[in-house]
């Protein structure tokens, strides 16, 4: 690069008609050119056919307009390189001509954003202009190390250095870039692979303006008439020569691509099954080997192969059109008879698991093609997914063993990016928006994360293909994908960007203790989970916090999580909860990760379908030890493998386990006078010596919380909580309850049993304040906008005629199920 010198640039001829076609290649000064020569040569030839003698001459003056429009169309337009080393040899003739003799590295960013690679950097990436230009230096002395980088960058690639070089290399003499580029979630590599992008898509165009040499129509004629062909089938070679299909080479396709060239250059079975998951690419391959088969001239292939025709298989078309078994026996068979006869023709079955099912309604032409698949008579594709074939394998084998299996694994990130940058063309097309780079790359990452039943490239181009209805002002931007994710899995991906959310972020602490009553401790670490993972801060490969609440049952542990569910997750149906004490039996694993079709209450099936969620695992200790180490994954990978093998993530879950064990314990050690703190050091190690949880599942746990009994005070607070959600179903009939201090203590001496916990209070205020307030309803001596007002008298009333305070019995044992608010 040491011979490229900018001297000599206002001499050069290629200079000169550069700068000539920048002032004159405008559509205001074409439109005069062509004004002015349609008037003079219309004009003169008038004026001539009238006899007059000056208007030929007026007509031939128009001859240097014309000279000059034809210039500037073709000769100006688009001017060649030059043969020298120069730089006025080298650049895109758009740049030159706005350039002067000693540009600065600003002067040239303005130049360079007006071409089209700089207007693809603007809309793609969000470096406009006055972005460039602003930042760049002014000093025409700093322009030498721009102009080395991007003929660095530019190589030995043929063609002009064009405006994408130049950005590259301008971003780069930009100081501390690193940081500047962060701001619009960018890096130096991504601004690379803009340019890349950039010259694809040169290419492109370049490629598909030029003539196709695809055999002619004369040579398909000449294998005969193929009308149930043209009828049930997709011509995948007719959509590529017309250019209705963009086909991407991969590095990790062109070996499936070229087993299939030698599957169906040798004698044998002629057939290929490609198999691999879903949306990885397999149809790709298939239109990537029919558009490799129409460029024969390109590629060294056998001339058996040559010019051949791909046909895809219409499944529902050929179903509709013969239902009965027989029928479509019939009618396949035909076509593939059609196909031999036509001796140009390759099968496609996409998606071949359709045409082998069993049971009522379903296909299987098994029968019909293992004849021809082992025979070879017919070259045909299958693809399939890797379940499937399995499928096949252990009800046909004979199938299985006749197709030549060729496996299709994910293409690499690189890869996956060049697939949607080709593959968003059309797509943009049809609904006139723009996606920017970042939208790519925030696809592929959340899809990587959220989408679990499709493969790369498939589930990132499924994403963005969803996150156009999110497009403001007709651009696809990073937020736009982050918000079809949310929309469709309701989970929360994006930054923390409303005052609102921000705020209950910061007071979460305040908000649970709204429907709780202390366990401070227990609330502080749950809320510092969610703000760890909120800010993305956490460890994305674990759920947002895993926690082992321990303690006496009705203390607030069950209480908690239907807290932080309402709180943040939107309401208490965000809570998946599972009883374990169902899950004592070591076949129960089966039901913990069943299918969603066969138990939609599945562990498995309710994250899968909620993954934002709070899951509750409760009464964990009766779990059996085969159920606790298929929780292990869970715990420490934030992955859950379903019964049919498949991950469910819950790494956007809060793990919450609770368990009575040791409740005894905490009591005593209480009594004793110990405080909580001082319990704690000695509880965990007394659980594995007792060996109620093995040491290796306690160490899965983010913290180990112990929850202790409520006091006097707190119990009043429990039944403040209490009244106020008697209050809230009260408040549709427009009347309230009061209940006196006096009368709010006596329940908590009547209703609480230190060994049940908060929970029979609940049972001792339906009995007394409701019955008394239902009473008063009925009776009609209470109306609608009164407030009901119970003393201690009227409590004692109403439990004596219950027979609680002349037995002094307690409360009986309540349901298993959860009710009031410092319930477990």
């Amino acid at each position: 690069m040491a011979g490229i010198t900018q001297v000599g640039m206002l001499a050069h001829p290629r200079w000169q008609q550069a700068r000539f076609a920048n002032r004159f290649n405008i559509p205001l000064t074409k439109a005069l050119l062509v004004l002015i020569s349609v008037t003079l040569l219309l004009g003169g030839v008038i004026l001539g056919l009238m006899g007059v003698n000056i208007g030929w001459f007026l007509a031939s003056l128009a001859s240097p307009f014309i000279m000059m429009i034809l210039w500037l169309q073709r000769g100006l337009t688009d001017i060649s390189t030059g043969s020298g080393q120069t730089l006025a040899d080298l650049l895109d003739s758009r740049i030159l001509g706005k350039l002067d003799a000693e540009p600065s590295p600003s002067r040239l960013a303005e130049a360079v954003m007006q071409t089209s690679g700089g207007l693809f950097f603007a809309g793609r990436f969000g470096i406009g202009p006055n972005f460039l230009a602003s930042l760049t230096s002014s000093n025409p002395a700093d322009t030498g190390d721009v102009w080395r980088v991007a003929l660095s960058l530019h190589g030995s690639r043929p063609g002009p250095v064009l405006g994408s070089e130049l950005v590259v290399a301008l971003v780069r003499s930009i100081p501390n870039v690193e940081t500047v580029l962060a701001q619009l979630q960018l890096d130096l590599d991504d601004i690379e692979a803009g340019m890349h992008w950039h010259r694809h898509i040169q290419d492109l165009i370049a490629y598909h303006n030029r003539p196709k040499r695809t055999g002619g129509i004369a040579r398909d004629w000449s294998f005969g008439y193929t009308p149930l062909l043209s009828r049930f089938g997709t011509n995948i070679s007719e959509q590529i020569a017309h250019g209705a299909l963009l086909n991407v080479d991969l590095e990790s396709h062109d070996a499936a691509r070229a087993q299939i060239v030698q599957l169906f250059t040798h004698s044998g079975r002629q057939n290929a099954a490609l198999v691999g998951p879903l949306g990885v690419g397999k149809t790709t391959i298939v239109e990537a080997f029919a558009a490799h088969l129409l460029e024969a001239g390109s590629h060294n292939l056998p001339a058996s192969l040559r010019y051949r025709q791909v046909i895809s298989l219409d499944a529902s078309a050929l179903i509709s059109h013969a239902p009965g078994r027989g029928e479509l026996e019939q009618l396949v068979h035909e076509i593939l008879v059609e196909a031999f006869r036509a001796k140009n023709v390759i099968l496609c079955l996409d998606n071949a698991q359709l045409f082998f099912e069993e049971g009522t309604g379903s296909v299987d032409i098994s029968n019909v093609l293992l004849p021809v698949l082992e025979g070879g008579a017919v070259r045909v594709i299958l693809t399939m997914d890797e379940h499937r074939w399995l499928q096949i394998g252990q009800r046909t084998p004979a199938l299985a063993t006749a197709l030549n299996r060729i496996v299709i694994e994910s293409p690499t990130r690189e890869e996956t990016m060049r697939v949607l940058q080709d593959q968003l063309i059309p797509i943009e097309y049809h609904n006139r928006i723009t996606y920017m780079f970042q939208a790519l790359t925030e696809s592929y990452r959340l899809s990587e994360r959220y989408i679990n039943e499709q493969a790369m490239p498939g589930k990132a181009l499924k994403l963005l293909t969803s996150a156009a209805h999110y497009a403001e002002g007709g651009i696809v931007s990073a937020v736009s994908v982050q918000k079809a994710i949310e929309q469709t899995t309701g989970i929360k991906v994006s930054n923390v960007n409303t005052h609102e959310e921000r705020d209950r972020l910061l007071n979460m602490e305040n908000l649970i203790h709204e429907r709780m009553i202390n366990q401070t401790r227990a609330v502080k670490v749950v809320s510092d989970a969610l703000r760890r993972a909120r800010a993305g801060v956490r460890n994305q490969d674990r759920p947002i916090g895993t926690f082992l609440f321990l303690g006496p049952t009705g203390v607030g542990k069950t209480e908690l999580s239907k807290a932080l569910s309402e709180v943040y997750f939107n309401g208490e149906s965000k809570l998946v909860r599972l009883d374990l004490n169902e899950y004592s039996q070591p076949g129960d694993v089966s039901r913990l990760i069943a299918d969603a079709a066969q138990d939609p209450h599945s562990l498995t099936a309710q994250v899968s379908k909620q993954p934002f969620s709070v899951v509750l695992l409760d009464e964990i200790e009766k779990a059996h030890p085969s159920v606790l180490n298929a929780l292990l994954q869970v715990l420490d990978e934030g992955i859950l493998r379903d019964i049919n093998n498949r991950d469910v993530s819950f790494r956007d879950s809060i793990i919450i386990a609770t368990s009575n064990a040791g409740a005894d314990m905490i009591r005593n050690a209480l009594k004793a006078g110990y405080t909580m703190e001082q319990v704690e050091t000695t509880f965990v190690n007394e659980l594995i010596n007792q060996k109620a949880f093995k040491p290796e599942f306690l160490n899965r746990f983010d913290e180990i919380v112990l929850f202790r009994p409520l006091n006097q005070e707190e119990l009043l607070q429990v039944i403040d909580l209490i009244l106020k959600g008697i209050n809230k179903n009260l408040a549709l009939q427009k009347i309230a309850v009061e209940v006196s201090e006096d009368a709010r203590r006596l329940l908590v001496e009547k209703g609480y049993d230190p060994r049940l916990g908060a929970r029979p209070m609940r049972r001792m205020v339906s009995r007394s304040v409701e019955n008394l307030v239902a009473k008063q309803m009925l009776s009609g001596s209470v109306m609608a906008g009164q407030t009901i007002t119970l003393t201690r008298d009227d409590i004692v009333a109403s439990l004596e005629q219950q027979g609680e305070l002349q037995s002094g019995a307690k409360p009986a044992l309540p349901a298993t199920t959860d009710a009031g608010a410092g319930g477990e």
